[in-house]
C-alpha cells in the first residue's frame, strides 16, 4: 500500500507540470550521479543473490529513454569538471559497481543504441574468473542453511566467532545484519571463515560466470562510450583493512586496469560504500582524483571530490510490482535528491 501511494502521488505531481518545472529550475544546482549494479531480463532476477542490486533489462531502456528526454548524459569525468546542467537539463552520469558479466552482455547493447555514455567500476581481480563475491557466497550460505533447517546452528556459530552484537532479530532483517557484520571483516578473515562454513554446510557453489572478462571490457572501452574505474582488486571493505592492505588494494586494481585496458584509472568507487577520514586519505594518496560514495544527492561544485554523492537505481526504487519504469516515480526520486541536497547545503 504504501507503494502504491508513493506512485499515485508521483503521478499527480508529475500530470501537474511541478517535476518538470522544479527539474527546470534547478538544474543549475549540479548534477546527478546514477548507480546501478546489474541488468537483468526478468527471467534471470532471480539468479542474483540480492534483488536491491537487479534493474530489469525492460526498465532500463525505459530508464535510458527517460534520462534522453528529460537530461543531459554525460560522462562522469564531465559532470565532476562542470556538475551544472544546461538549458534547464540537469546533467546525469550512468555508473556500474563490480563488473558484471550483465553489463556487457545486456546493458552495454542497449547503452550502444541510445549512444549513452557510462563508467564501470571493476574488482580487478575478479574480471576474467569465475569468482564470487563474499557477499554473494554468504548470501547462498544463508540459503542453503535456511533450507537445512540449520540456521539456528550457523548463528551460533557466527557467535561463536567472535561477530554479533545485537539478539533477537526479526527473521526478516537477520541475514542482512549478518551480511553487514561480514563486510567489516578483514577480507582475508571473512574468506577464511567462508571457507569453513562453506565446507561446514555443503554449500553449493557457482559455476555460472558472473563477471566480465577482459577483452569484454576493451571491446567496450574501445567505443569512446563507456570507461572503467577502480573498485578494488577483490571488492574488500577498506575501512576495515589496514593502511597496508588498502595501500595494496589501490594500487593493484589501477595497475592492472593500466595495464590489461592502457587506460588509466583516476576514479574510484568505495567497495560497500564505507569509507572514513584514513581511507580518503590513502585513496588520495593512490593517485585517484575522486572518489564516487552511496549517499544519495545532488553533485555541486562543492561537493567533495573524494566522497561523491549517487543515487542507487534498482527494480525496488524506480520500478512498478510488474517491474515496468514509473517514469513519474523516477523523476520524483531523483528530483527528491536534489532537493535535500540543496536543503543540507
Amino acid at each position: 500500500m504504501r507503494e502504491e501511494v508513493k506512485v499515485w502521488c508521483s503521478d499527480l505531481l508529475d500530470r501537474a507540470g511541478l517535476v518538470g518545472l522544479v527539474r527546470h529550475v534547478t538544474a543549475f544546482r549540479g548534477g546527478l550521479v546514477l548507480a546501478l549494479h546489474r541488468v537483468l531480463p526478468v527471467e534471470e532476477r532471480a539468479s542474483c543473490y540480492e534483488p536491491h542490486l537487479v534493474l530489469s533489462e525492460p526498465a532500463f531502456v525505459s530508464l535510458l529513454r527517460l534520462l534522453q528526454r528529460d537530461y543531459q548524459v554525460v560522462p562522469l569525468e564531465d559532470l565532476l569538471a562542470n556538475p551544472k546542467g544546461i538549458d534547464g537539463h540537469p546533467k546525469v552520469a550512468i555508473t556500474f559497481d563490480d563488473g558484471w558479466e550483465d553489463n556487457y552482455r545486456i546493458a552495454f547493447p542497449h547503452l550502444l543504441a541510445y549512444q549513452m555514455p557510462a563508467t564501470i567500476f571493476v574488482c580487478t581481480q575478479l574480471l576474467g574468473t569465475h569468482g564470487v563475491l563474499p557477499e554473494e557466497r554468504f548470501a547462498r550460505l544463508w540459503a542453503e542453511c535456511s533450507a537445512q533447517d540449520r540456521l539456528k546452528q550457523l548463528i551460533t556459530d557466527l557467535n561463536h566467532w567472535g561477530m554479533g552484537r545485537r539478539k533477537n532479530l526479526h527473521s526478516q532483517f537477520q541475514r542482512r545484519y549478518w551480511s553487514q557484520e561480514l563486510k567489516r571483516m578483514p577480507l582475508s578473515a571473512r574468506l577464511l571463515l567462508l571457507d569453513h562454513f562453506e565446507e561446514r554446510y555443503q554449500a553449493p557453489t557457482v559455476s555460472a560466470r558472473s563477471f566480465m572478462n577482459w577483452g569484454e571490457a576493451r571491446v567496450m572501452l574501445n567505443t569512446g562510450l563507456i570507461q572503467m574505474g577502480s573498485h578494488t582488486s577483490r571488492h574488500a571493505t577498506l575501512t576495515s583493512e589496514t593502511d597496508r592492505d588498502v595501500r595494496r588494494e589501490l594500487e593493484e586494481s589501477r595497475a592492472t586496469l593500466l595495464e590489461r585496458t592502457g587506460a588509466a584509472s583516476e576514479i574510484f568507487a568505495y567497495p560497500n560504500g564505507m569509507y572514513n577520514r584514513r581511507v580518503v586519505d590513502l585513496v588520495a594518496s593512490a593517485g585517484y582524483k575522486a572518489a564516487v560514495s552511496t549517499h544519495p544527492g545532488t553533485t555541486t561544485p562543492r561537493s567533495h571530490p573524494m566522497a561523491i554523492p549517487r543515487i542507487a537505481v534498482d527494480d525496488t526504487t524506480v520500478t512498478h510490482a510488474d517491474l515496468q519504469l514509473s517514469p513519474s516515480r523516477t523523476s520524483v526520486y531523483f528530483l527528491s535528491s536534489r532537493l535535500r541536497s540543496a536543503t543540507s547545503s
